[in-house]
């Protein structure tokens, strides 16, 4: 199992949760965070494949991030009240009269979807040929707890690979 993220948490959070989950449905895994660093693999694919069949891997699953986009929205509960305010500060033009004259009396509050589009891929690590591959979206909101998300998509992810045939 690997996982391409350069924040070594979610690699590590990612491949723990593949390796679990492939465990309960009885297949096999490892995870290689602990063996080779992204850099490593990088740099020399072949030596790493040769490393991850030394160690008993005869695929190799990947996850990597495709796409990432983000949505702010602001709302304000209540119309908009606006009071006179006297600042005592020298006016210097219509701009300062009008912004510091004025203020907005109403609370607003904003809220943030990150949306991820996700790659799995599932690789032999002998012929190089990638044998399956799925794309996943999710939609992460400000309330959510984006670590206990983790294990959803996981477990979405290893059921299509069985349903694929794939993983039995």
């Amino acid at each position: 199992m690997l996982v391409v993220d350069d924040h070594r948490d979610l690699r590590i959070g990612f491949e723990n949760r593949f390796v679990r989950e492939l465990k309960t449905v009885g297949a096999s895994g490892f995870t290689t965070y602990d063996l080779m660093s992204l850099n490593e693999i990088k740099q020399d694919k072949q030596a790493a494949a040769a490393r991850l069949s030394g160690g008993g891997a005869g695929s190799l699953i990947i996850l990597r991030l495709m796409n990432l986009g983000s949505k702010y929205h602001e709302t304000q509960p209540g119309g908009e009240r606006y009071a006179g305010v006297v600042t005592g500060i020298e006016n210097t033009g219509w701009y300062d009269y009008f912004s510091m004259g004025y203020m907005a009396m109403s609370p607003t509050y904003g809220s943030q979807k990150i949306s991820l589009t996700l790659e799995t891929s599932l690789y032999d690590l002998k012929t190089e040929k990638r044998l399956w591959s799925g794309v996943s979206q999710t939609v992460l909101t400000d309330s959510m707890d984006r670590v206990a998300e983790m294990d959803p998509l996981v477990e979405k992810i290893i059921a299509t690979m069985r349903k694929d045939g794939v993983i039995r």
